[in-house]
């Protein structure tokens, strides 16, 4: 579920197609302006441009390689009324996130509101994790390495950009990301220190019900990923003035 930190570079990509516009343009970028009758397509037409660049990363805007995504750490100690549940994931790492596809693209307000769904056919994500706690009342403790498989995922992103106060810079007002999973299989390690038989157990009641797992875990990753995604887009941000970003 971690592979959606993906979702952020895209979405910040899709805002600063235009921010080079007042620079150099290297020729994998494709310009988009405001005027553009055909402007979400347009843009989705230069994110597509953009997919190798994305891979191999961008260092002049300071955006890393999605694939693999080295997404780092990531910590969801908040628990749920229902199971209780306190979780950490560590040495987070994606591979496929470079096979996105752009289902849709609202540019709500241009240079302050922007809606996108991104579609994931195929993640697979592997890192450490330490958990502790129950789920459908099954208690689960173990800390480990933990592989996952995902299809069919679907990351929906609301940007809202504003002007910083008595400063030409901008920043990121506001950052809401919602996670659909279609499929999804996970295997956690060294369950119950190493113990086989519950371990096994474990693993397969959480994917028998991964759905069910999912609604209650899925929530609290996706407010430490907002947490966390704000804080990156707006060190790329940073870098840019408003009106470089979002020209009239």
């Amino acid at each position: 579920m971690k592979m959606f930190s993906s979702s952020l570079y895209i979405a910040v990509a899709i805002c600063l197609v235009p921010c080079m516009a007042e620079h150099p343009i290297p020729d994998y970028l494709h310009i988009c302006h405001e005027n553009d009758p055909n402007l979400t397509g347009c843009m989705i037409t230069s994110i597509e441009t953009l997919r190798p660049k994305l891979v191999t990363g961008i260092p002049d805007l300071n955006i890393p390689s999605i694939e693999p995504m080295d997404i780092g750490n990531l910590l969801v100690s908040e628990a749920t009324q229902s199971n209780g549940l306190r979780i950490t994931a560590k040495n987070i790492r994606a591979f496929g996130a470079s096979t996105f596809k752009i289902k849709s693209l609202e540019v709500v307000e241009y240079g302050q509101i922007y809606n996108a769904e991104v579609f994931f056919p195929k993640l697979e994500v592997e890192g450490t994790y330490e958990v502790n706690g129950q789920v459908l009342l099954l208690p689960i403790r173990g800390t480990g390495p933990f592989k996952g498989n995902f299809t069919d995922s679907t990351g929906s992103v609301r940007m809202q950009f504003a002007r910083k106060e008595n400063s030409d810079l901008v920043t990121m007002k506001k950052f809401v990301i919602k996670i659909k999973v279609g499929k999804g299989k996970v295997r956690l390690f060294n369950l119950f220190n190493g113990d086989k038989a519950l371990g096994d157990a474990v693993n397969g009641v959480l994917n028998e019900n991964f759905d069910v797992v999912s609604k209650d875990i899925i929530p609290l990753v996706e407010r430490a990923l907002q947490r966390l995604l704000k804080r990156i887009s707006s060190r790329i941000l940073e870098n840019f003035t408003y009106d470089q970003i979002f020209p009239k």
